[in-house]
């Protein structure tokens, strides 16, 4: 019998990368509304995406591959690599989108997958869950269609039993994975197919005619079980890559810890393994998607260190906490090719890192960020607006904060109210109601967050900000494309007047913005394994 084949599907974009304006004035400001900073406005009335515009830019034709989404994703290299080790055959895609699909539906029918497993980290909405099932259901009818990870396991694991069968009957799945890790799942039913699925544990799936609950049993796999391998990535590629999995902190806005369990780390021998086999296989960029690569802060210094031992020179990208950084170690991080790092500062008030539990005080950052600054690595700074407890004066010191930061690239997003975040448990206190994007406490309200979001927008010149959905990403992108540094903030401003214009042009330059999910979390830093 020949070997199972796997197809692997990283992210489905859910719009086109251009979209004609509603002639609807009504229907054309809610189209503003929902992509104001992801999109641009072109002078024929097209909403188009960031990337896709500096492409037309380019004058690139639209089938040559220019998007963030070419970057490797870690899930699916983790994934790819164990189910390879175990003699199945896997194919891998990262994306598809409008300019690509034709070319990846041939090449996916020419694989003839027997299993199709699609990702949900970015999957923010039950009507994107559905149209990629849907989409897949339509081109493979005949295809095993399963589905895991974030959006998957965060709508069922507390759903109803009806709930979940519904969600599974409705988006056109054959089975979900309801667990936070899922890769044991993952290779169970590829061994088991097509028989006896329903005895792996974690599922909801077909069985029949009928759609069943499996038992529940945590995963809790090793860490260093699995890890990627670039042998079949072409050199000059982009990847994501972990050596750890979760957060050891507890910020009250996110829900990432609570859903991936304890900090794992891998040993020092595989993160030497896999850091020779990013050198193997020449690749252009890194990013470590650690959820913070520089804690603990002597595994970061020795992660460091073996970089310079091997003599790791290609740039890399990271999540980090500037209060565990100091001149030293930014010198170690400079010499290794770290290049750009994203800062979670989420406000620029003490007393609001206070109530977040950020266990960081403002002083930190400013510190960190001249640290950084002076070494010539580049920063990202992410904030939030509306934590409970805000009011206009920490917002002020949020915005005189920003304006003085020495930051290159900042974005701001309104507060995302989880209940399974550790805020939760202090609602009451602070009179937190909602849930999700539209929220009101005692100090503030969504629609007010909204208002300052977008004020600060139009207001702030001097530090340069960057679209939510992409963030250090797009720098680490378009670097490894060959765009210098220059080059990539002559873009993004140009991309901010734009947005100005079509905010002043639709009344949108205070509260008439809606707020918007940019991933998995509300927040981008808590994307760990993108």
């Amino acid at each position: 019998m020949s070997a199972i084949k796997i197809a692997l599907i990283g992210h489905m974009v859910p719009n086109p990368v251009s979209m004609p304006l509603s002639t609807n004035p009504a229907r054309a400001k809610t189209q503003m509304q929902a992509f104001n900073y992801t999109r641009v406005l072109t002078e024929d009335d097209r909403l188009i995406d960031h990337i896709a515009y500096l492409k037309e830019k380019k004058g690139l034709p639209p089938e040559t591959p220019f998007s963030v989404w070419e970057m490797y994703l870690c899930a699916q290299l983790l994934l790819a690599q164990m189910l390879k080790a175990h003699g199945f055959e896997v194919k891998i895609i990262n994306f598809i989108d409008d300019h690509n699909a034709e070319k990846i539906w041939t090449d996916l029918h020419d694989f003839a997958p027997d299993i199709i497993a699609a990702s949900t980290t970015f999957v923010l909405t039950f009507k994107q869950f559905m149209g990629l099932g849907q989409t897949l259901r339509k081109q493979f009818p005949n295809t095993f269609l399963m589905a895991g990870g974030h959006h998957v396991f965060t709508t069922l694991n507390h759903a109803t039993d009806e709930t979940a069968k519904s969600y599974l009957r409705d988006t056109g799945f054959d089975a979900f994975v309801v667990d936070p890790q899922g890769e044991h799942a993952m290779l169970q039913i590829a061994q088991t197919y097509p028989n006896r699925l329903n005895a792996i544990p974690n599922l909801v799936i077909r069985d029949g005619n009928d759609i069943v609950l499996t038992h529940r049993s945590a995963e809790d796999n090793d860490i260093n079980f699995t890890l990627s391998s670039f042998e079949n990535i072409l050199p000059g590629s982009i990847a994501n890559v972990r050596t750890a999995r979760s957060c050891s902190f507890k910020c009250a806005f996110c829900s990432y810890p609570s859903v991936a369990g304890p900090l794992a780390t891998l040993s020092m021998e595989n993160v030497r393994l896999t850091l020779k086999r990013i050198m193997d296989a020449k690749l252009s960029a890194i990013f470590f998607v650690d959820d913070t690569f520089n804690v603990p802060k002597d595994r970061f210094e020795n992660v460091l260190n073996i970089m310079i031992e091997i003599g790791f020179n290609i740039p890399w990208y990271s999540f980090i906490r500037a209060q565990y950084i100091d001149e030293k170690i930014v010198a170690k991080m400079k010499s290794t090719g770290c290049a750009g790092v994203y800062l979670g500062i989420e406000s620029g008030s003490n007393d609001i890192l206070k109530a977040m539990k950020k266990g960081a005080i403002i002083d930190f950052y400013k510190r960190g960020i001249a640290w950084l600054k002076q070494a010539n690595i580049l920063t990202v700074g992410s904030f939030i607006m509306g934590f409970p407890g805000e009011t206009e004066h920490t917002v002020q010191i949020t915005q005189r904060f920003i304006e003085e930061s020495d930051l290159d690239y900042y974005y701001i997003q309104p507060f995302y109210y989880l209940h399974h975040t550790p805020v939760e448990d202090r609602a009451q206190e602070y009179g937190l109601q909602g849930e999700g994007a539209f929220w009101s406490h005692n100090t503030m309200n969504w629609v007010e967050a909204t208002a300052h979001v977008n004020r600060i927008f139009m207001e702030i010149d001097n530090v340069t900000f960057i679209n939510p959905d992409y963030t250090l990403w797009e720098i680490a992108y378009l670097r490894a494309k060959g765009m210098t540094l220059e080059e990539i903030k002559s873009y993004r401003d140009e991309i901010n007047t734009l947005t100005r214009n079509q905010m002043t042009r639709f009344g949108l330059t205070e509260a008439n913005a809606l707020p918007r999910v940019t991933s998995r979390s509300g927040y981008a830093q808590d994307t760990n394994v993108p």
